[in-house]
């Protein structure tokens, strides 16, 4: 993500709500299995004093962060044959001369320039957002 509109997309993908609402989620369920495990005696025990608060917090935002990392850079993906899941305009990775306009659902088309099965897609602009 070097350029100034590689980052736009990214944290426009990274605020989508559906990403927010997983992250969410994740960071919920896998931070309360992760607090139990690690502080559990003095959750289960309610010794609140004894509870190391950075560490308790902490535990809730890394499978957050994991979570909403990994889901913006797969959304940043597209292969050939494969569904859109948004609208974008597209450049091959491979030969960086073939562009395409996707709609979402629609079927990533394969580069005319590239050998078949071979081309990498690259959001360039996003379309629609």
């Amino acid at each position: 993500m070097a350029d100034r509109e590689s980052r736009k997309i990214f944290l426009t993908l990274l605020s989508q709500r559906s990403a927010i609402k997983t992250a969410v989620k994740m960071g919920l369920i896998v931070g309360v299995i992760l607090n139990l495990i690690n502080q559990g005696s003095e959750i289960v025990g309610l010794q609140f004093g004894q509870i190391n608060y950075p560490k308790f917090f902490l535990t809730f935002m890394v499978p957050f962060s994991v979570s909403i990392y990994s889901s913006t850079t797969t959304k940043l993906k597209f292969f050939t044959g494969e569904f859109a899941f948004i609208d974008a305009e597209l450049i091959c990775k491979s030969c960086k001369k073939s562009k395409q306009k996707v709609k979402k659902g629609e079927r990533v088309k394969d580069c005319p320039e590239c050998p078949p099965g071979k081309a990498r897609w690259k959001i360039i602009r996003l379309l629609n957002i």
